[in-house]
């Protein structure tokens, strides 16, 4: 988003905040207003059509009128000063003063203007004014809490949404950094140190070739020194290099899990299963899949694949895949010893999965087979994957 854009979004928002601060602020005080004279106005016309009957004549819609007018005026001077924008809180006082002094007066005269009152005396008319200043001061006072109290939820509430956007946001860089170091660490390990054991074992396989010279049992000593290191370079490095980034997680998801269930034993039986929901998303062409997304979900297979191995010797493993409202599910299920948390307890590598899957929104669930085995399932929330 270039800057000039964002600006724009800002002054959009700021308006459309102003606006919304305006109409809780005149709604709000107008709501109120127009409660109290409906109420005045039924009082008084009751009171003085049965205590004063010289006062018998005076209809309850002028009263109701004048009142109208006062709430009008109160409205109108309140969007006038444009009180929705006033931020000291005397400012707010005077403002409402005000507003609640010039409606007093205008329901004063629309009083006298509807006959209300055909002779006020100072007394009638001081105490119009003053009941119709207050009636405003109660009202734009309400509206104007109102609008503070608006100001502040919203304030709180865009806080709170900028602490997660920025939580989230470094989440995502840690994710991004994870990933590469893990690949910058995988190819060293996979090209330089693979390479450099290469030419030792080339080396020591020339010095084995001219061992005549040499004492048996330094040449023996060399042979299994070539040996150890040739199965270092084959499993230790090979294995700590496809665990720091599994094979053929540029090309997707499923193709990494395939690349991981087949290096399992022969004798473990293994089913893929992944449903057109995830092959639409982990598409070779343009997976809609993030690197971190697949890390993650592969990190859960390999702990289900580990813990099978570890704890019961499992003749079949199934892995499934499937999308449900953004969130992907991996589950993982084997035939090996039954799983009895109370006796097994969680493994450290499965309680640090539930960890690393939390911070992304996700959740874990390792349970006991429904007659062995175990089966472990991951819920993962697809974010940036999805945009």
């Amino acid at each position: 988003m270039s800057s000039s854009t964002s600006s724009a979004a800002v002054v959009a928002q700021r308006r459309r905040d102003s606006r919304q601060d305006q109409i809780t602020l005149l709604r709000g005080s107008a709501i109120i207003a127009l409660g109290y004279g409906l109420g005045a106005a039924l009082q008084s016309t009751y009171v003085y059509a049965n205590l004063v009957p010289a006062w018998q004549t005076v209809s309850l819609a002028s009263r109701l009128a004048a009142n109208g007018i006062a709430v009008v005026v109160l409205i109108a001077v309140l969007a006038a000063v444009r009180a929705h924008r006033v931020r000291r809180w005397w400012t707010k006082i005077l403002v409402v003063v005000v507003a609640a002094a010039v409606a007093g007066i205008a329901r004063y005269l629309a009083q006298v203007a509807f006959g209300v009152y055909d002779d006020p005396t100072e007394a009638t008319r001081d105490a119009e004014v003053l009941s119709g200043f207050l009636l405003g001061v109660v009202s734009a006072g309400i509206g104007m809490w109102a609008l503070s109290t608006r100001q502040v939820a919203r304030a709180k509430t865009r806080a709170a949404t900028r602490d997660a956007v920025h939580v989230e946001l470094a989440v995502k860089a840690l994710e991004q950094e994870e990933i590469r170091v893990r690949r910058a660490v995988a190819e060293g390990l996979h090209g330089t140190l693979q390479s450099k054991l290469v030419l030792v074992d080339a080396r020591l396989g020339e010095v084995l070739a001219r061992a005549d010279g040499l004492d048996p049992a330094d040449a023996d000593s060399l042979a299994w020194v070539r040996k150890e290191l040739d199965e270092a370079r084959d499993i230790d490095v090979r294995q700590m290099s496809r665990l720091l980034y599994p094979d053929r997680l540029e090309l997707g998801l499923v193709p990494a899990l395939r690349a991981l269930l087949g290096r399992l034993p022969a004798s473990i039986a293994t089913r893929l299963t992944v449903s057109d929901a995830v092959r639409a998303l982990d598409d070779p062409t343009g997976s809609r899949l993030t690197v971190s997304e697949r890390l993650l979900a592969v990190r859960v297979v390999e702990e289900a694949v580990s813990n099978a191995l570890k704890h019961g010797p499992a003749t079949s493993i199934a892995v499934s895949l499937d999308v449900v409202q953004d969130v992907l599910h991996v589950s993982v299920r084997n035939d090996g010893d039954l799983y009895v948390p109370a006796t097994a307890g969680v493994p450290s590598g499965t309680t640090r999965l539930e960890t690393r899957l939390s911070f992304v929104g996700g959740r874990l669930s390792l349970t006991p087979g429904p007659e062995k085995g175990a089966h472990l399932e991951a819920w993962l929330p697809l974010g940036a994957g999805l945009v």
